[in-house]
This record gives structure tokens, C-alpha cells and sequence, in this order.
């Protein structure tokens, strides 16, 4: 549809602030004039800026753990076992409890769940996943399903209690190794169903585009069918990391330009959360462990497999959270060409030493992880804890940043990460060292063009570009707190949400 946008304070991507500019849009696409049958789009005065792209994102699994029980607001043991209790006794028999996002920290961090907690579901299997999902507990059903005479390398990730018993949590790669290949998929027309879902989610908040982070398999089955009506951009990155890399079998896939792989993703390390983040020192609370290295790093055969990705014209995509892990990959990606825009992702503690190397360097980050870590941040890293990603210091140290949510390790919000960024507070509005906070403009683009940029997508509401856009309720460079998404355009099309003046014909 050919539309123009009038009364709009446009900020199409460039300059600090909106100005007061119609937005013509033909054929999907911007244009410089408007069209001869062009319907009229009166948005009284408002704030109209480029979609939101979600530069990390998990679609699939996002989708999955909306079919699942959710345990993020639990604060207690008590409220956790009951919740148990509920799910198990709504579930039909034969049927696997999942659950996601329970979080240690809600209840003070000192006592992890175990198998002892999931005891009301009786012999039906239950797997409960951390909120980063790098750790799992499981009950006895399950433990019965595993092999856990395994190699020492995933020994050491099985947690066992004071008497030396398992205790059902399982940690990165004996979560990944030996809990997920034991769990029965759910049916490919409820994976469909998920993956409609969740993108039905992205587009209620304003995500017009997204960099998503998948296996082969899943690709295969569930997003190449969809390439061609797919509604916002997706920009998948492939999880199959074992080497020999096989990325080969991308020429002969039907992708689209609202759908393409774009870059290889590696883990160097886990998460804080789970006390796996990889550090230069010891934790504070923990004096034994500077965490670990994952896979590719810890066998040395990181620089390989960046060269295997970009030899097959992909982004190298690195997992990294603690600040050695910052660094290795820092150093792994500094010769990767820049066309092909590889990243850092998360980068949750960043040292001094790194911040000199980062100019230049694509940094993909989630302020709403620094919102929510700043609560364990104090006992975790000590003195450190202002080393959580410090936007301000990135920012001036040339870094480029773009935003994302994780999802569904955080819910998908690009307003919480917007505010999370500009206010420098913690997940309860306190300020955690708000000196590196980020101006609305900073956060915005990072929000929006950076994260384009990133992903590959166009990047702005400039001439030729895809017309994907946000009208706003309040306006997000002056007041991020009150301001809201009130209707999402992609390629000119209303997706979501709704304005008071509908579009009339004009003549």
C-alpha cells in the first residue's frame, strides 16, 4: 500500500532529535515523494521512528517456553513446589513437566533448587530451567534417563550436595550434553505453532526485525518454510558449532531478503548467573573459581573455527560474559572483515584493558541482563560490579553498540532495555552506576539502525529502505519512562497496535 504519514516529528535514523517531516511510503519502501493514489496516515504531532530490531533473540526456543510453565516470579521454595504441584496436576499423564526462569537470586542466592523440590510430580519427568539457561534441575525421573558416568569434562558441571549425591541441577554442558538430548521434542506442528506465536509477540512490542540464534535442524524444518511470508526481517545465525563446520548446505536453501543466515555463533563461556562466567580474577563470592571456559575455547580451537566461518562469508557470533572471555574474543574476532559484521555478544563484564581494543568492534548487548544482574553483581565481583556493562564506557570507547533482549532469558521488551540503558537503574528502578547511562538518541539508535546494521537488515527510514516503523504515544528522546509504542508499520502496513485517525484516501 502507498502511504504518506503526515504531522509526524520523524526521526528517520539521523540527527539527535525528531523534526516535523512526512514520511511517503511506495510500494513498501520509502520514497522521496508522495504517490498520485497514496492514502493519508494523520498522526496528530507524534514521535514516528525506525522499527525496533531485536539484535539477539532465540525465536524457537522463545516460543517453546511460551507452552511452558513459567517460574520467574517465584520467590520462595514454597511457591515453587506449589507451583510444581499445579502444573503437574493439569497436565495429562505421560506428558514431560517443562518449566523456565526460575532464578536463585529471588530467594536471597544461597540455595539452588533440587530434586527434593519437584517431588509433588511424582514419577512424571521434570525439567526446570534456569533463567539463563545454562543450568537445569531435574528430578529423579529424569536422573534415571541419564548416563552420569560421563566424561570428567562434563562431571565436574553435575552438582552434587554435601554428601556427595547428585543433586539434580546441572550446569552448562551436562545440562546441554546430557539433559536436552533426553527430553522429547514437542510435536513439528506445536514447534510451528510456537514459532507463529512468538513472532506474533515481536510484533506487539514493535520488533520489526530480529537476529535469532538457531540449530540447522530447527532452520530446516521450521523457518525456511516460512521464508517468503514471514512478516518482520529475520537474520538467523547458526548454533551447530562442532568442528568440521558445515555451513555448505546454506546454497541450496530458498532464503529471501526477509529471511537469510547470517553469521555462526560460538559460546566461550556461561553466564553469572550461574557463576560460569569466564574472569581474569576469582569471584568474591566464590575465591576458587574464575568460572569456565566452554567448548571451542576451552579445546583451543576458537581461532579454527573462526576461520572456518568466515572462509564460508558468515559473521563470527561469540558468546562472551565475563572479561576474559571479553578479551579472547575481542582478540579472535580482530582481523575478521568488517562486511561481514561480527560481534561480541552480551559482553556483561568488561575490563579496562578491553575497552582500548573496542573501537571499531561490533558490541551486541542486552541492557535489561545489566538491570537484572545488577542485584547479584556487589557479591559476585566485588569491587567489579561496576565493570557490569558500562554503556558509557563502551560508547566512548568506539564501540558499536546494538541492543537486544535475549529472549526468553528476558522477556522481550525493547521499552525495558531503552529504559534500562537511559536511566542506568537496576530491575527495581534504583540507580546502579547510572555514569553509564546512555542519552535517549545513543540508546535509540542502538535500538533501532546500530541493531539493523548488525543484523544486515536496511538500516533507517531513508530513501529505498524498507517503510518499517513505530509511531509513539509520548515522546522516547525526552521522557523514555511514560513513552509507549502505539502502532508498528512494516513495509507501510499497519502490523500491530492502533492510532485514533484511521488513513483515508486523498485525491
Amino acid at each position: 500500500m502507498d502511504l504518506t504519514v503526515i504531522n509526524a516529528n520523524l526521526w528517520d535514523g539521523d540527527g539527535d532529535t525528531p523534526q516535523p517531516r512526512d514520511l511517503h511510503v511506495r510500494g513498501g519502501r520509502v520514497h522521496a515523494a508522495e504517490a498520485i493514489h497514496a492514502k493519508e496516515l494523520d498522526v496528530g504531532g507524534r514521535v514516528v521512528t525506525p522499527g525496533f530490531v531485536d539484535a539477539h533473540i532465540h525465536l524457537l526456543l522463545a516460543g517453546e517456553s511460551l507452552m511452558h510453565l513459567d517460574l520467574s516470579e517465584i520467590k520462595s521454595r514454597d511457591s515453587f513446589e506449589a507451583a510444581i504441584e499445579g502444573a503437574h496436576e493439569s497436565l495429562p499423564e505421560g506428558r514431560w513437566l517443562i518449566a523456565t526462569g526460575w532464578n536463585h537470586t529471588q530467594w536471597g542466592g544461597q540455595c539452588l533448587p533440587d530434586r527434593t523440590w519437584l517431588r509433588a510430580a511424582g514419577d512424571r519427568p521434570v525439567v526446570c530451567w534456569r533463567c539463563d539457561w545454562h543450568s537445569v534441575v531435574v528430578n529423579d525421573a529424569v536422573l534415571r534417563l541419564l548416563d552420569l558416568d560421563s566424561p570428567a569434562a562434563v562431571q565436574e558441571h553435575i552438582v552434587r550436595d554435601g554428601c556427595g549425591d547428585v543433586s539434580g541441577v546441572m550446569v552448562e554442558s551436562a545440562a546441554w550434553e546430557l539433559v536436552n538430548p533426553v527430553i522429547p521434542p514437542l510435536p513439528a506442528a506445536a514447534r510451528d505453532e510456537a514459532l507463529s506465536r512468538a513472532i506474533d509477540v515481536m510484533l506487539h512490542h514493535g520488533v520489526t526485525g530480529a537476529r535469532s540464534m538457531e540449530y540447522r535442524k530447527d532452520i530446516e524444518l521450521h523457518f525456511l518454510p516460512i521464508s517468503h511470508s514471514v512478516v518482520p526481517r529475520l537474520s538467523l545465525v547458526q548454533l551447530d558449532r562442532t568442528l568440521p563446520l558445515d555451513t555448505a548446505w546454506r546454497h541450496e536453501a530458498a532464503w529471501t531478503d526477509r529471511m537469510f543466515l547470517s553469521g555462526c555463533k560460538a559460546f566461550f563461556d556461561g553466564t553469572l548467573g550461574s557463576r560460569t562466567a569466564r574472569l581474569r580474577k576469582p569471584y568474591s563470592d566464590d575465591p576458587t573459581s574464575h568460572g569456565v571456559w566452554l567448548e571451542l575455547a576451552l579445546s583451543n580451537q576458537d581461532e579454527a573455527w573462526c576461520k572456518a566461518v568466515v572462509d564460508s562469508g558468515l559473521a563470527p557470533v561469540i558468546h562472551a560474559i565475563g572479561d576474559a572471555a571479553v578479551g579472547r574474543a575481542l582478540y579472535v574476532l580482530r582481523d575478521v572483515p568488517d562486511e561481514l559484521r561480527p560481534t561480541v555478544e552480551h559482553a556483561e563484564v568488561v575490563a579496562a584493558e578491553d575497552l582500548a581494543v573496542m573501537s571499531g568492534m561490533r558490541m551486541s548487548v542486552q541492557p535489561t541482563h545489566r538491570a537484572e544482574d545488577a542485584a547479584m553483581a556487589p557479591a559476585r565481583l566485588g569491587e567489579r560490579a561496576r565493570c557490569v556493562l558500562p554503556l558509557r564506557d563502551m560508547q566512548e570507547a568506539g564501540a558499536r553498540l546494538s541492543f537486544g533482549t535475549d529472549w526468553p532469558i528476558v522477556p522481550i521488551d525493547p521499552l525495558a532495555t531503552l529504559r534500562a540503558a537511559i536511566l542506568g537503574t537496576d530491575a527495581n528502578g534504583q540507580p546502579f552506576f547510572d555514569d553509564q547511562r546512555l542519552t535517549p538518541v545513543e540508546a535509540i539508535r542502538a535500538s533501532t539502525t546500530d541493531a539493523a546494521e548488525a543484523c544486515g537488515f536496511e538500516a533507517g527510514l531513508r530513501r529505498g529502505h524498507a517503510a518499517n516503523f513505530l509511531v509513539w504515544s509520548g515522546d522516547p528522546f525526552t521522557d523514555i519512562s511514560t513513552a509507549s509504542v502505539q502502532a508498528t508499520y512494516i513495509d507501510g502496513k499497519l502490523v500491530s497496535g492502533h492510532i485514533p485517525t484511521e488513513p483515508r484516501s486523498v485525491s
